[in-house]
């Protein structure tokens, strides 16, 4: 998956950009209604499931062999692990307290942990002055989210808001793991990361969840279908799109539109009001993406470099 950008950005483009945004955004908004009847776990299995068959239905359709290589087998066990089965898990259980919203702006700090994970784990993607100013603006985010929770010493949801840092985390380990499949074709690698990451969460929803006694409400069940269609399944499949016709630097941008697009759902659909102080907060995490991004040179972004 090599950057091999284009023309100079246009109308296109930037399109396609707020497209992808929207519809990872609206991931946190679906969660939230589809926890309403569904255990956790049990929602990220049946996530994946419908994404497996959204590219398995892809690829009939365009006459590609999803299956072809197997090469690299643990690499992309442990990247359906940490890229989708862990962190997946993390942001539904914490949706199931806090709001849709807030989840969002969470995720926004992801490009900030993987730019401290990568820096100890690669050789070329060391830390710079832009870098750092970008992590302490992210951190100086979050500050503001947990102060009043620690000032007035009320827990506030923290493990479910934890929870959703731990997701972030996980994603900047998975950004490392992925460049090591860089090499394979990213639809037949993509397909077997989500087929891994299906069959993780089945057995894990099996052992620790009970079995769903009653049918969901049919806004439940349109919330999972979307979620493995849209976020799970063609949002994959544009991001690579996106990276095809300009390259990584460009689609590196996603991280700037996702969080407020997150917000805006919750607040559109759900009727969430957040606080002053949580926008606050994305500003600021939103503004140290933006410095980071300014100490980052041209280079292929993973899968895993992403909000949900």
């Amino acid at each position: 998956m090599a950057e091999t950008p284009s023309l100079r950005p246009g109308f296109v483009d930037y399109g396609l950009l707020c497209l992808l945004a929207a519809l990872w955004g609206a991931s946190f908004m679906l969660l939230k209604i589809a926890v309403t009847e569904i255990p956790p776990v049990t929602v990220t299995a049946a996530r994946q499931g419908i994404a497996l068959a959204t590219f398995v239905i892809i690829s009939l359709v365009s006459g590609q062999r999803l299956l072809a290589s197997r090469s690299d087998h643990l690499t992309i066990i442990l990247v359906a692990f940490f890229g989708f089965a862990l962190p997946f898990t993390l942001i539904t259980w914490g949706v199931e307290e806090i709001t849709a919203g807030l989840a969002a702006i969470l995720m926004g700090a992801m490009p900030l942990t993987t730019i401290v994970l990568a820096h100890f784990a690669t050789h070329d993607e060391k830390m710079n002055v832009a870098k750092i100013v970008g992590v302490l603006f992210g951190i100086a985010g979050l500050m503001v989210l947990f102060w009043p929770d620690v000032v007035q010493q009320t827990d506030g949801h923290i493990w479910r808001q934890l929870a959703v840092i731990g997701a972030a985390l996980s994603y900047g380990v998975n950004a490392v793991l992925t460049k090591r499949l860089l090499h394979l074709q990213a639809g037949p690698m993509f397909a077997r990361v989500v087929a891994w990451s299906f069959a993780l969460l089945v057995l894990a929803a099996l052992l620790v969840e009970p079995l769903p006694t009653d049918l969901p409400s049919p806004p439940v069940w349109i919330a999972i279908l979307l979620l493995g269609v849209f976020p799970s399944g063609i949002a994959t499949l544009l991001m690579f799109r996106i990276i095809a016709r300009q390259g990584a630097t460009f689609f590196g941008q996603i991280n700037l539109l996702v969080p407020a697009a997150g917000v805006l759902w919750a607040a559109l659909i759900l009727g969430e009001r957040l606080p002053a102080q949580s926008l606050v907060a994305m500003a600021i995490i939103i503004l140290g993406v933006a410095v980071a991004r300014l100490g980052t040179g041209k280079r292929v972004l993973s899968i895993g470099e992403r909000t949900s």
